[in-house]
């Protein structure tokens, strides 16, 4: 009886070595937290903060301008950002025409929508 439980333990060990148990535990992924304020000036001001306990890296970030009067600078999308996590990364973006028009900063998947007053290359009264 002896030998037979040592003889069973010995095949068990050996296929346990032979097939080994794989266990994987999914843990949620964190994703970065980012905060977005958007400012006038020389052109578009953006202040981008990782508020999270992650680093963003190769992050997507697209900005665009609705108006209809502006000549330059309407259209800023498939640049990359990498920003550590708790520093902040400041972002111009030069434009060019007049009136009243609607910022859209976009990074990967948080948005900050504003609106603004251009003139000439200067963005004033963001709102």
């Amino acid at each position: 009886m002896a030998k037979k439980i040592v003889g069973i333990l010995i095949i068990g060990l050996l296929i346990s070595t032979i097939f080994p148990v794989v266990c994987s535990v999914n843990q949620p992924k964190l994703s970065p937290k980012v905060e977005i304020k958007i400012r006038g000036g020389f052109g578009v001001q953006a202040i981008i903060k990782n508020i999270g306990t992650t680093d963003i890296n190769n992050a997507d970030i697209a900005i665009t301008l609705d108006g209809s009067k502006i000549l330059w600078g309407k259209q800023k999308v498939g640049g990359k950002i990498s920003i550590d996590a708790g520093k902040t990364h400041y972002m111009i973006s030069p434009v060019f025409g007049f009136g009243i028009t609607n910022i859209e900063i976009t990074i990967d998947s948080t948005t900050q929508m504003a609106s603004a007053k251009v003139m000439f290359c200067f963005i004033y009264d963001v709102k």
